[in-house]
């Protein structure tokens, strides 16, 4: 197993910028309350989870892109990162569990799929 830590912090940050931007954005139409009791009965609510979810799949995505080996352990661990940092916090609500546990799979996923498209490597001198 090959873990590159600078891929996992990498994705981490990526995906808690975009969970801030998109926490930000949505607050008008979701309310002030949906941190502390979602309500996935009303859309918006439901929405933003699934953004939030996407936006973890999106870091395992880099880190796995960075990672170059073992690209869906790296993805993995960027949940993992975000649910040890989240244990600072009281703890969440059922909803947020059950979208934690989602987001684990879609960042090995992410993480998984980071391998496509290949990545070129550039040609030597010789080749033309």
């Amino acid at each position: 197993m090959n873990v590159r830590w600078m891929a996992v912090l990498t994705g981490f940050l990526v995906d808690l910028m975009l969970s801030w931007l998109l926490a930000l954005l949505m607050t008008p139409f979701v309310g002030s309350d949906f941190f502390t009791s979602p309500d996935l009965m009303r859309p918006g609510d439901l929405i933003l989870i699934v953004l939030l979810i996407l936006a973890t799949g999106v870091g395992g995505y880099v880190a796995g892109r960075m990672a170059q080996d073992d690209r869906a352990i790296n993805g993995l661990l960027v949940a993992v990162v975000g649910i040890l940092v989240g244990l600072l916090d009281p703890p969440p609500a059922r909803p947020f569990v059950i979208a934690t546990a989602v987001s684990c799979l879609l960042a090995a996923l992410g993480g998984y799929l980071s391998r496509y498209p290949a990545q070129r490597h550039p040609r030597s001198p010789n080749e033309r």
